[in-house]
């Protein structure tokens, strides 16, 4: 019998409560058979890795989850690893974030030709080749992406790259990375890119090549009839029914976030001692009081996590004025307390860099001292900035197409929604002091 945590909650692996949208998973999985890249996107915990891992087993294929570390030649040479694929590095210099440039890292992979007891290209074995193993040593550049797919091609790579989290790669190499993609598209090579944003089109922005060549697949919207097949297939399989008023006050609380809706389920469950499935005829959950618990439970651990998130955001990379070197501007915490004043409804549809500077000026110890490129700064290395402070899955995004900051955990809602957002202003430690 299926226990609690294979049924509801946010997990790494399947559950028994997916539900297929039309919409969606349909797209993904004719997208398979495209010869395409496929991006999936969305706020964090909506479902990405669930979508995908549904129709296109991990296991069965190349992952590389990345960090704002890694590096293009970092991607190739895992994939290259995780395929058994030998690389000697003979030279390596520091790899340009220019994605024009010439520099690379020269190697040379080398490929097992044919083993004990297989044929080799003739088709025919020797008494002596049956005890040996037979390689090809292939000099090939590890930043040149024609020479990763000349590889592949080489040990007749026929699966499907998944890389997770691409949204942790600094701007220049996502745009570094999408020249890359269209030589993989033209030689049959298909990468599937998860990334945590909200826009369209994100990868065709840096490289109007792709056009024709991307698949883009939203996660998002989750609409209320989906959120009602979700508790009704979970139900099934628990046994259990639950009543109208509470899942009502659910949907009401997760702000289209699949996620927290499934989170809430499960401290529900697990709260009226639904822990596996009940066996006997179905039960039925119908008490209010479980579904304030629940609120309440995921209320202040989601507002503890993020309250520990800000101030964490808020201590972070100590900004400078061109005219004051020696003193700080402490952008990133005005910029929480900016995001505490708007609180959900400001930012629920993307915080404008131009309500971002007005704010900060309006609150800054230095007003005057603020310009254009202190404010730049700080957005255009918000990522880079949360990835240092171990914020994982990052709180929000700034995209600088539509010069907008997104909030991208589906959590941060919640928070936002459900706490004292100016006691927490208040209670923020200050820099200054």
């Amino acid at each position: 019998m299926p226990e609690l945590n294979e049924v509801f909650g946010v997990s790494p692996n399947q559950i028994l409560s997916y539900i297929e949208r039309d919409k969606i998973d349909t797209k993904f999985s004719d997208s398979l058979t495209c010869g395409n890249h496929i991006v999936v996107y969305g706020a964090s915990k909506q479902g990405k890795t669930a979508l995908v891992s549904r129709h296109l087993p991990y296991e069965e294929n190349i992952v590389v989850r990345l960090t704002p570390s890694t590096n293009i030649s970092d991607i190739y040479s895992s994939i290259l690893r995780q395929l058994g694929v030998e690389i000697e590095t003979s030279t390596q210099n520091e790899e340009s974030t220019k994605a024009s440039t010439s520099v690379g890292i020269k190697a040379k992979a080398k490929i097992l030709l044919f083993g004990e007891g297989e044929a080799s290209a003739s088709g025919t074995i020797s008494a002596a080749d049956k005890n040996t193993k037979t390689y090809e040593t292939v000099p090939f550049n590890l930043s040149v992406a024609q020479d990763i797919s000349e590889l592949l091609h080489k040990i007749n790579f026929k699966k499907k790259i998944i890389l997770e989290n691409f949204h942790y790669l600094d701007e220049e190499r996502q745009r570094e990375f999408s020249f890359d993609l269209r030589t993989f598209q033209e030689t049959g090579i298909v990468f599937v890119i998860l990334g945590v944003w909200r826009k369209k089109d994100r990868l065709r922005t840096f490289c109007p090549d792709l056009t024709d060549r991307v698949e883009d697949i939203p996660v998002e919207p989750w609409i209320e009839d989906d959120f009602r097949k979700v508790i009704v297939k979970g139900s099934h399989e628990l046994n259990i029914s639950i009543s109208e008023s509470v899942v009502l006050t659910f949907i009401a609380n997760s702000f289209g976030s699949i996620g927290v809706l499934q989170e809430l389920l499960k401290v529900y469950c697990r709260v009226a001692d639904v822990n596996r499935t009940h066996e006997g005829y179905a039960r039925h959950l119908a008490d209010d009081s479980y579904a304030n618990e629940a609120l309440e439970e995921k209320c202040n651990e989601y507002r503890e996590n993020h309250q520990q998130a800000l101030e964490l955001l808020a201590s972070g990379n100590v900004t400078h004025s061109k005219g004051k070197e020696k003193a700080p501007l402490h952008l990133p915490y005005y910029l929480v307390r900016i995001i505490a004043q708007k609180g959900y409804n400001g930012i629920i549809g993307g915080l404008s860099r131009a309500d971002i500077t007005d704010g900060i000026k309006s609150i800054h110890h230095r007003a005057q001292d603020v310009r254009p490129g202190d404010i730049s700064n700080l957005l255009h290395n918000i990522s880079h900035l949360q990835f240092k402070k171990k914020l994982n899955p990052p709180l929000i995004d700034y995209d600088q197409g539509k010069r907008l900051l997104f909030a991208i955990d589906s959590t941060f809602f919640f928070f936002l929604k459900n706490s004292d957002l100016v006691e927490f202003e208040e209670e923020l430690p200050s820099p200054l002091e």
